[in-house]
């Protein structure tokens, strides 16, 4: 209904405007939104602003112009039943529903029951994130895994509104790291058979080198420092992409594609893509090195491609990367990337451009970094001296449906405090098990409704009418919207703080209202709602990958 309604909305706005003038608004003038505040109702506009410039008016001034026409424009599209009024407030248009539009809602939660907040979309948008993409060197951070909850999130929000993702990790398993690896690992071999070798400069230190070098040993015996460097290598680098396999399966998160860059290199694609740039002539010869003219799309300096010893940079695979993806069509392709990647995005951007690509259709949004803290103090390091908090160990301490719902509470672009206490503490304050919390207790208030004859009435929803009662429908209806802008903004952040709020209005009219009473029509009634609101919180739930338990 909510998604009808707002089509609708439109509809009469642009009626009320004119072609014209809609044809001259930015795309997405016309978008309905909710506002902070319930007392501005339950939608709301601001084209007002957008044509406050071409009418030289204030906006306040067009939206009280509009309210009239708009109010009209519902009139003649039948819709008068559904909006109990539209107001002008602050340069908004404000549109609040009618109680014939609430009782909608609950009955519409109830019909599409997991399809409530869906959307489908024809033709489907496609869209290729590419998120966590760690090397191949060592356990996932606990940053690697705020990576993957934001990006699994936003795979998962993209495909509830119609688009076709592919959520895609870029695997670096050759180059400069994977040989320091591989030497980590033969040095580490090499004290186990107590021989004195140093690990090398640059190299990987962490007790679990260690711990893999003694499995080697146990599987495969002493004499193994004959073999090339390569083997280690390539032992060292397949048994830690298990482990983040492994890690990330058990978080609940599947990648549809991984893509090597040896792939790349081997299957010639680099050597196309550089040849591409050098048939553009966006490539030159200075100081023995081959160099990307990348200034002539924004870059605050050319970007050397291939060194002087022909060894070819980091940026040369990362091109012919991103030239794959774009043929295969996607309409948008995304990168989440951590805060230290920040520099490199003016250069990625300008060697797509260098390639002849649009380079609008790549999106690159930065994950902050994630502070760990327990007892109000950091946690600088994990119970193995010496290395950081893995994302596993966060895991293990206070589980994934408290990771994946921690991860989440803050914008991406924002850092994260993660409180390891409150997370798996038992309380309201903990979010993830207050919002947890409220699915059960509905459950439960079911489980006893399940005996009595009236529980199967017709509801009379009309009876939905206390100020507790409302508040809770109407954020009900709010999660198609909360859905869409999420998606269309790339941020999951505030489904998060959506089912927080829908679980504190839940917890405030149970409070308030005692569902099973002696009034059977008000029972029934006020069922439907608590299996309507069971219903948003566990799709809301599912779309985070938290679980939606019946009993806590």
């Amino acid at each position: 209904m909510i998604e009808l309604l707002e089509q609708q909305l439109t509809r009469a706005l642009q009626q009320s405007l004119g072609a014209p003038v809609v044809d001259s608004l930015p795309l997405g003038s016309l978008q309905w939104e909710m506002p902070k505040d319930p007392a501005f109702g339950d939608l709301s506009c601001a084209v007002s602003f957008k044509l406050a410039p071409q009418r030289k008016q204030a906006p306040q001034q067009i939206a009280e112009q509009l309210v009239e026409a708009l109010t009209a424009a519902l009139g003649g599209l039948g819709l008068a039943s559904r909006c109990d009024r539209v107001e002008a407030k602050g340069g908004y248009l404000n549109v609040f529903f009618s109680q014939r539009a609430l009782e909608a809602v609950v009955r519409d939660i109830l019909h599409a029951g997991p399809g409530y907040g869906r959307r489908r979309l024809s033709p489907a948008r496609a869209i290729n994130i590419e998120f966590v993409s760690a090397n191949p060197t060592g356990p996932l951070s606990v940053a690697h895994g705020r990576q993957a909850a934001v990006g699994d999130v936003l795979a998962r929000l993209l495909r509830s509104q119609g688009a076709r993702v592919t959520a895609e990790f870029y695997l670096n398993d050759e180059g400069r790291q994977i040989e320091l690896l591989g030497q980590s690992l033969k040095a580490r071999y090499a004290q186990a058979l107590g021989r004195d070798e140093a690990i090398p400069e640059g190299g990987y230190h962490g007790g679990y080198v260690a711990e893999s070098a003694g499995r080697l040993r146990t599987l495969e015996g002493d004499a193994l420092l004959e073999r090339p460097l390569a083997w280690f290598c390539e032992q060292a680098m397949k048994e830690q992409l298990q482990h983040i396999q492994d890690d990330l399966g058990h978080f609940g998160l599947h990648f549809d594609r991984w893509t090597s860059q040896r792939w790349l290199r081997t299957s010639g694609r680099i050597e196309a893509a550089l040849q591409t740039l050098q048939e553009r002539g966006m490539l030159y010869e200075a100081e023995d090195a081959t160099w990307l003219a990348s200034t002539k799309f924004g870059d605050d300096k050319d970007r050397v491609v291939r060194k002087r010893d022909g060894e070819l940079t980091y940026l040369a695979p990362d091109i012919a990367y991103h030239q794959w993806k774009f043929e295969q069509g996607y309409d948008t392709m995304l990168n989440l990337w951590g805060p230290d990647h920040h520099g490199y995005i003016p250069r990625l951007k300008a060697a797509v451009a260098a390639l002849g690509l649009p380079a609008e259709r790549l999106a690159v949004r930065i994950v902050q970094l994630v502070t760990l803290s327990r007892q109000g103090k950091p946690v600088p390091m994990s119970k193995r001296a010496g290395e950081f908090v893995t994302f596993r160990e966060v895991m293990e301490e206070v589980g994934v449906d408290a990771t994946r719902f921690f991860y989440l509470m803050r914008t991406m672009d924002s850092h994260l405090d993660f409180d390891l206490d409150l997370a798996k503490s038992r309380s309201k304050d903990n979010p993830v098990y207050y919002v947890q919390y409220a699915h059960a207790r509905i459950c439960s208030i079911l489980g006893k409704a399940r005996v009595a004859w009236w529980a199967r009435w017709r509801p009379p929803l009309q009876r939905l009418a206390e100020p507790q009662t409302q508040a809770l429908i109407r954020v009900l209806a709010q999660y198609p919207v909360v859905l869409r802008l999420c998606a269309g903004a790339f941020e999951p952040h505030g489904l998060t703080v959506y089912l927080r709020r829908l679980a504190e209005c839940f917890h405030v009219f149970y409070d308030t209202h005692r569902v099973i009473s002696e009034d059977q029509p008000l029972s029934a009634a006020r069922l439907a709602l608590v299996r309507a609101t069971r219903q948003v919180l566990a799709n809301g739930l599912g779309l985070l990958g938290v679980g939606a338990p019946r009993r806590m």
